[in-house]
């Protein structure tokens, strides 16, 4: 397996502390993902991606001397998620790994207040979590920013005049659907014919009518990956001939995997992780990945990947392993650290700014929209110099 050269100048900030061991207390931190239920298979595409990142820095040699990590699993239930992390905070944890999805995230933030435990996300995304507490910390950009790259490439992009919104009950739709309205309704002057929400029993009839009634151009799905695939057989079954966008909470390498006719010529907003992406830390990575699990990382697996480099690095850089350091660590001395996401530097709130791009799931591999466009039409240059000449 190949190493990655990761964590930059990790070694020299550790002789600079003294080392962790005679600085302060061993450090411990707490890794809670959604192993099982609902969002398990993003948990285990998680889990996966950071195990691979603790191998490797302990095989590069910059895994923290003296580091305690504990696992516990969320089973994609909220309460579960909040009892679990109050569990690893009375382990003597200092910092947590948490938040698979935004509606875990929302029920832990009352005990991230209480236990005092800074919590470092690797995929929740709703708007509010950075703004309700200072302790919660993410390195996947904001719903806000998904829903408006969405409306600007359904109504800018495709130039497409109507759009049928399939919604799940969920704090990822309340971040992002807000968004893209105000971008594809208001600031373009796009029509949303119609708004399906997919608790409801009756959804399936309520959506065949509004297809019929309104002949919409697209429809854009927000839920995530078990809901996404029930749009997309219903769409498929009445001969949905529209553009479809999903969210990048839709896209696992696992749904591609198993459901490839039923998702291809999806679109979706997600942020820039891209197997092919020529980076020097970026192809490493995917090639361990591959070794190690047969197939390609997903945008949950970078995100983990690179979540789990940022805690590692926290506790090197970090003298006193307590929260009021982990945070001007977390703030100040991880700017610009390097990802295979992109760099991740925190502002403020905890966030990361980064514009999401289109992707198009086309012949079972997930590709760059524009870098798919561009291959197309040069493909289709060369064949009409290829007439011109012959002809």
């Amino acid at each position: 397996m190949r190493k990655l050269n990761v964590m930059v100048k990790v070694g020299a900030v550790a002789l600079a502390c003294c080392g962790l061991a005679s600085c302060g207390s061993k450090p411990v931190i707490g890794v809670l993902l959604a192993e099982t239920g609902e969002a398990g298979t993003y948990g285990t595409a998680m889990k996966g991606a950071m195990e691979l990142a603790i191998e490797q820095a302990k095989a590069d040699g910059s895994y923290p001397p003296n580091l305690t990590i504990h696992w516990a699993d969320s089973a994609s239930d909220p309460e579960t998620a909040a009892a679990q992390y109050k569990e690893l905070a009375s382990k003597g944890s200092k910092m947590v790994i948490a938040g698979v999805t935004s509606g875990e995230a929302k029920a832990m933030l009352p005990v991230i207040e209480r236990t005092n435990v800074p919590c470092l996300s690797p995929s929740a995304s709703a708007p509010s979590l950075t703004k309700d507490s200072k302790l919660f910390y993410r390195i996947f950009p904001s719903d806000e920013l998904e829903g408006r790259r969405a409306g600007r490439f359904l109504r800018e992009d495709q130039d497409l005049d109507t759009v049928l919104i399939f919604s799940q009950d969920s704090e990822q739709a309340r971040g992002i659907e807000p968004p893209f309205r105000h971008i594809f309704e208001q600031a373009m002057q796009g029509k949303v014919v119609g708004r399906i929400l997919l608790t409801d029993p009756d959804w399936k009839q309520q959506a065949a009518d509004a297809c019929a009634a309104h002949n919409p151009e697209s429809v854009y799905i927000i839920g995530y990956a078990a809901e996404t695939l029930d749009v997309l057989r219903l769409l498929h079954d009445k001969g949905f001939k529209g553009v479809i966008c999903a969210t990048s909470a839709f896209y696992s390498g696992y749904v591609v995997e198993q459901n490839p006719d039923l998702v291809d010529r999806v679109y979706f907003p997600q942020p820039a992780f891209d197997v092919t992406d020529e980076r020097p830390l970026v192809q490493p990575f995917v090639t361990s990945y591959r070794e190690k699990f047969d197939q390609d990382p997903d945008i949950y697996a970078a995100h983990a990947f690179d979540a789990m480099r940022v805690a590692l690095a926290t506790v090197t850089l970090t003298e006193i392993f307590e929260t009021s350091e982990i945070r001007k660590t977390l703030q100040f001395k991880l700017a610009e650290f390097p990802g295979v996401t992109g760099v991740i530097q925190f502002n403020d709130y905890g966030d990361v700014h980064r514009n999401p791009i289109i992707f198009i799931v086309k012949d079972g591999k997930v590709r760059n929209y524009e870098r798919y466009v561009e291959t197309e039409k040069k493909k289709i240059r060369e064949k009409i110099r290829n007439l011109l000449i012959n002809g």
